[in-house]
């Protein structure tokens, strides 16, 4: 009957033993025993094999002494070191029936009753089970095993719904046990009455018109009884489906908040990206106080931080400070040199690196248990977008909680007060597992401050023990983070995947591989946009805009890269917005051809609006505009647009939150260089305007009133303002474009000017790069930048004017023939940390190889064998330095070619004198280094050597020898290398 009351069940039936005689041969089993029984017999039945998912939900049934047996089970489960454990987690529910909790009636006929029962199974050859004990009374050890399931029943983590029933009908022990009795002598009463068949956590139990012996036995599904039982599990049931509270927050907020649209990533194409191809990579900047940059070498040098690499965080980072976005909790080792475990972790990044990407994969994976780890260590992730903190509803409560967090964030289509209090009832357990992931600090850090109710509950939640937070690097870092990591651009070999997957048919899984050796063609020819693709929207935007590059377009600026995606992008808003010619709606065919110009006949207004956003929002140090901003912006300067309609068509610019309403929206471009890109658009717009002037509007400020300025007035004032620098590099690429560049260049010579300094030389250095045409200044320029790099390597003994990629080509070949060994020195060591090197420099340098002094040559090799190409003769020169006279010349190039997975056979020749073992032989001059005077070349062999996947049995064996180095470092070094081989 029960099937057709209590639907999508799996119902199994368990006979507890009885019988009042048992065998008397065997060992009377106590009430222990047989609970160990029960628990292994519903461990077979649910659990062995594939039989059923462990995170159903068990719900029991249990009569008379059935009951006792079963609370004695599950209180003996309750230890998550016991093998029944998962059974006690699947008990969700359990309905008594008759269960005597504090004894039965058969105390009142112990006495002689029991006499009668030894003598009748003695008869029988039986003996009297020892369950009977149970039912004579309440004992200590049975109050004792009742207040233990009590406190079961209770746990916050897994609680137990119970329910009792009681028996109205009279049952008489006299005759049950003999039956030939005169009828005077039955003594008919209640075996299990209602304070007996109840616990203190079921208030209201419900009696049965029926004697005890059918507590469990029900005519048909119209019986009374019946209705009442099945209503009680039927009900029972519904509300463990339901879960409590906590769980039924927890199910909302996983199915419901976090659905695929809202985790999903759009490319430029508007096509959704596989999770697979998102990569997140992490660099450890800081842990408990420790700076990475502790970790490095003294007298490694370090890249200019002018760099367009450097400013993008896209430069190649040290392997050792990489960790993977799955691993940030692992144990690490802490400052201290004792083992930590991060809980509290901050991780930068700029804009368009993947900050918010990196939160929608946190997330994606945790749902779907990828990361084992998490799962374990966390029973929830929480992904709240700081910059919400600001809404107005919220920022105006006296008195903000987590209540109103969860409520606000996560559970408002339902019954959010009460789920929200459950959530926050959590967080003040001991055992608090639920991480915080808090998205854009930067956006919150400068407005919630003071002593307002915000700022006490944001100072609140940054101090939560499990976090994640996501920041821009201009913010302030919260107090004790536990690690500090920077969000960086992709790794070669993932830009080389991404590419294939790119110009892969989705359906038929084939690769365009001509179209992918051409990008990566391309790329390779091109270092400036090789580290800018490594930034992911760029890279997308390359991919996308890949088919419609002109064959005559000038491609070798970032301003030429940058033009082109613009006009691919605006073409795509044009078709999305609807645009029409000759009351036509356009389409793709028709703008195939179509260029820049004639594009801004369909989209003037959108085209004015981005570029206006973009100078105000550089102007005013804004990276995210509010709906406010966007209304104010859009009124000043492109009065007939409607934002909240166009911007979600405008593939320049983004929203994290597409399903909040337009004015709760916040908008960013897809990169900060789009951004500097447009502003630069904007200036250029009103230079080439003989009565242009530059419109400022002042955002979050009182003062509305705009004010206006010359675009020369504004260049002599900002040219030195290090957070233009990359605008003015768009600058000088579109002025360079309808030829102005020379106007420009000599505005930017005139006063004010950096005399002392080398600033005024590396504006000049940039804009330069960014100006294909014939300049008729620029010998002179460039001259004038070889005798400011001289005076650099002179004076300072650095060189950071030459580590920047944009210092030319011949300026630099003109001052490495400078014969002093300093400037020599200063300028090979600059190189090493330079993106791309000429090759008429690495001539240069390779010839340095042969140097009289000792520096110049260790500067040389370091400078060398950090390209992953070169000549096979400048290779060559660079393994005839491994017998160097000097240690930090041999351990530099030990260094230099133990990176390399293949060499020539002529390096390995040049390397050995003339030996002919290939491939082994390089290994075994590299494994002769092993046993070098010099502790660091020792290392550097060791290390070097760590690299390979398989290693010969003598090169190991020398790499063995090393574990009883007397330098601590080279003894762990070999310990990894022999771990890993």
């Amino acid at each position: 009957m029960l099937p057709e009351s209590v639907d999508r069940v799996r119902i199994f039936t368990c006979d507890w033993p009885a019988a009042l005689l048992v065998p008397s041969d065997l060992i009377k089993k106590t009430i222990e025993e047989y609970a160990v029984l029960l628990l292994e017999g519903i461990e077979d039945a649910l659990f062995a094999g594939s039989a059923r998912q462990q995170d159903r939900s068990i719900v029991f049934i249990a009569s008379c002494l059935g009951g006792l047996i079963l609370t004695r089970a599950l209180v003996r489960a309750d230890d998550k070191r016991n093998r029944y454990y998962r059974i006690r987690a699947a008990t969700r529910g359990i309905v008594f029936l008759a269960t005597p909790f504090r004894g039965t009636s058969f105390q009142d006929v112990a006495a002689w009753a029991e006499r009668g029962l030894r003598a009748k199974a003695s008869l029988q050859g039986r003996e009297v089970s020892r369950l009977l004990d149970s039912a004579k009374g309440s004992t200590f050890a049975l109050e004792q095993s009742i207040g233990k399931f009590t406190m079961l029943c209770q746990d916050k983590d897994k609680p137990c719904e119970v329910f009792s029933f009681y028996e109205l009908g009279t049952t008489s022990l006299p005759h049950k046990a003999f039956p030939w009795l005169p009828g005077w002598f039955h003594q008919r009463k209640q075996l299990v009455h209602r304070s007996s068949a109840t616990l203190d956590i079921i208030p209201d139990p419900l009696p049965l018109d029926r004697p005890h012996s059918l507590m469990n036995k029900f005519r048909d599904a119209q019986c009374p009884d019946y209705k009442k039982v099945a209503g009680q599990i039927r009900g029972m049931v519904g509300k463990i489906r339901a879960g409590t509270p906590l769980e039924q927050a927890d199910r909302w907020i996983r199915e419901e908040h976090y659905t695929e649209g809202k985790l999903e990533i759009i490319r430029l194409s508007r096509e959704r990206l596989p999770m697979d191809q998102c990569y997140i990579n992490l660099s450890i900047v800081e842990q408990y106080g420790q700076d990475a940059s502790d970790s490095k070498k003294k007298g490694d040098t370090v890249p200019s931080p002018f760099s367009i690499i450097a400013r993008q965080k896209v430069e190649a980072p040290d392997q050792t400070m990489q960790v993977e976005l799955a691993t940030i909790f692992d144990e690490r080792e802490g400052s201290d040199g004792q083992p930590m475990h991060p809980r509290r972790i901050l991780i930068r990044g700029r804009a368009g690196v993947g900050k918010t990407t990196l939160c929608k994969k946190i997330i994606y994976e945790f749902t779907k248990g990828t990361w084992g780890k998490w799962n374990e260590l966390f029973d929830r992730v929480l992904w709240v977008p700081l910059r919400n903190l600001k809404l107005p509803g919220r920022r105006s409560m006296a008195r903000y909680t987590f209540e109103d967090l969860f409520s606000h964030e996560f559970l408002l289509p339902t019954d959010g007060r009460n789920l929200a209090g459950a959530l926050s009832c959590v967080l003040a357990a001991n055992r608090n597992k639920t991480l915080f992931l808090l998205d854009g600090l930067d956006e919150v850090s400068q407005d919630l401050t003071g002593d307002s109710g915000m700022a006490r509950f944001l100072d609140q939640l940054l101090n939560q023990p499990n976090v994640i937070i996501t920041s821009r690097p201009s913010a302030k870092a919260p107090l004790n983070p536990h690690l500090e990591l920077e969000t960086i651009g992709f790794g070669p070999s993932q830009v080389k995947e991404y590419i294939e997957k790119s110009f892969t048919d989705p359906k038929t899984a084939k690769t365009d591989q001509t179209k992918v050796n051409k990008v990566q063609s391309f790329l390779q020819e091109r270092w400036l946009i090789q580290g800018l693709v490594r930034i992911p929207i760029q890279l997308d935007a390359l991919c996308y805009t890949w088919d419609d590059l002109k064959p005559n377009a000038l491609l070798n600026t970032m301003t030429g890269i940058y033009k082109e995606i613009e006009l691919k992008l605006w073409k795509n808003d044009v078709l999305r917005l609807e645009k029409k010619h000759d009351e036509k709606e356009l389409t793709e065919e028709h703008l195939k051809s179509a260029g820049r110009q004639k594009m801004e006949r369909f989209i003037k207004d959108e085209m004015a609006f981005v570029e206006s956003l973009a100078f105000t929002g550089l102007h005013n140090d804004v990276v995210d505009f509010s709906s406010v901003h966007l209304d104010s912006i859009s009124d000043h300067f492109s009065p007939g647009l409607l934002p909240d309609k166009t911007l979600p068509s405008l593939s320049f610019l983004r929203t994290s939150d597409p399903s909040s309403e337009y004015h709760n929206r916040n908008y960013h471009f897809i990169h900060l260089t789009f951004q500097e890109y447009f502003a630069a658009q904007y200036f250029v717009r009103q230079w080439n305007d003989q009565n242009g002037q530059l419109l400022f509007l002042a955002l979050d400020s009182k003062d509305k009133q705009t004010k206006v300025l010359p675009p020369a007035e504004f260049l002599r004032k900002h040219k030195y303002t290090a957070s233009y620098d990359i605008f003015w590099r768009f600058v000088a690429g579109l002025l360079d474009g309808n030829g102005q560049a020379l106007k420009f260049i000599n505005t930017v010579e005139e006063e004010p000017l950096d005399l002392l300094g080398p600033t005024h030389q590396r504006l000049v250095m940039h804009c330069l790069s960014e100006i294909s045409s014939s300049l008729p200044m620029r010998e002179m320029l460039e001259k004038r930048l070889a005798q400011w790099l001289l005076l650099e390597s002179t004076f300072n003994k650095t060189a950071l004017l030459a580590s920047e990629v944009e210092f030319p080509e011949l300026a630099l070949k003109t001052s490495l023939l400078e014969e002093s060994t300093d400037v020599q020195r200063a300028i090979l060591r600059s190189l090493v940390n330079r993106a791309s090197i000429p090759p008429s420099i690495i001539e240069q340098a390779a010839a340095r190889l042969d140097h009289g002094d000792g520096q110049v040559r260790h500067a040389a090799v370091e400078a060398l064998g950090r390209r992953s190409e070169l000549p096979e003769a400048v290779l060559s020169a660079v393994a005839a330095r491994l017998d160097d006279g000097d240690r930090h010349v041999r351990r530099a190039a030990v260094e230099a070619l133990g990176g390399r997975s293949e060499l020539p056979e002529a390096v390995l020749t040049a390397a050995l004198g003339g030996r002919s073992e290939l491939p082994e032989a390089v290994l075994t001059a590299v494994a002769a280094r092993l046993d070098d005077g010099d502790r660091h070349v020792r290392r550097a062999a060791v290390q070097a050597l760590g690299g390979r996947s398989e290693l010969p049995e003598a090169v190991l064996t020398a790499v063995a020898a090393r574990l009883d180095d007397g330098e601590g470092l080279v003894r762990r070094a070999a310990v990894e290398v022999l771990i890993h081989s």
